[in-house]
């Protein structure tokens, strides 16, 4: 198992590559620290190294949108239970809670059965169910949004500056609203 960390440096207004180098994990972290004026660093994976110092960036791309995805999951965690088979309920749950809202009389399957096992009626739990599918709405939004501008700016990206860019995400503010 190699837990090197390899890192590049790369001019800020060209977006050309420097000079790179490796060191355990956190060596890309402390060289920022001591970046030189015009100078950005990324961490890049193995595989984009190349002979004489190059780097492949469709690697480092392919290897940041894995990244985009697996951190709007987490951001998309903090909300929701985000697995396929548990979204895959919110939403029947929802289009029944709509149903039953429009018709008190509509049949459901999940919220009859949740709403006898708690205890409650089925309208009050579609009105639960609503309100949650409502605010979790814009917030799933803003993620999204985020998180497919950057994959589109990350495809697009002709160089590393370019790339450092579209992969700094302000996963905070986007899930706040704040942006």
């Amino acid at each position: 198992m190699n837990d090197d960390e390899y890192y590049v440096f790369f001019n800020l207004e060209t977006g050309a590559a420097t000079w790179g180098g490796k060191g355990s994990v956190g060596a890309t972290a402390l060289q920022v620290a001591n970046l030189p004026e015009g100078a950005g660093v990324i961490q890049i994976p193995q595989q984009a190294v190349l002979p004489l110092g190059g780097v492949n960036l469709d690697v480092i791309k392919s290897s940041y949108a894995a990244s985009i995805d697996a951190d709007a999951d987490k951001v998309r965690s903090r909300f929701i239970t985000n697995t396929p088979g548990q979204m895959a309920t919110y939403l029947e749950k929802e289009a029944e809670a709509r149903r039953v809202l429009a018709d008190p009389a509509a049949s459901t399957i999940f919220l009859s059965l949740e709403a006898a096992a708690l205890g409650i009626g089925v309208v009050e739990l579609a009105h639960e169910v609503v309100t949650q599918a409502d605010l979790w709405r814009p917030i799933g939004a803003r993620i999204e949004a985020a998180r497919r501008k950057a994959k589109v700016e990350l495809e697009a990206a002709p160089h590393l500056a370019a790339i450092a860019a579209a992969i700094r995400i302000d996963w905070p503010a986007v899930a706040a609203g704040t942006l």
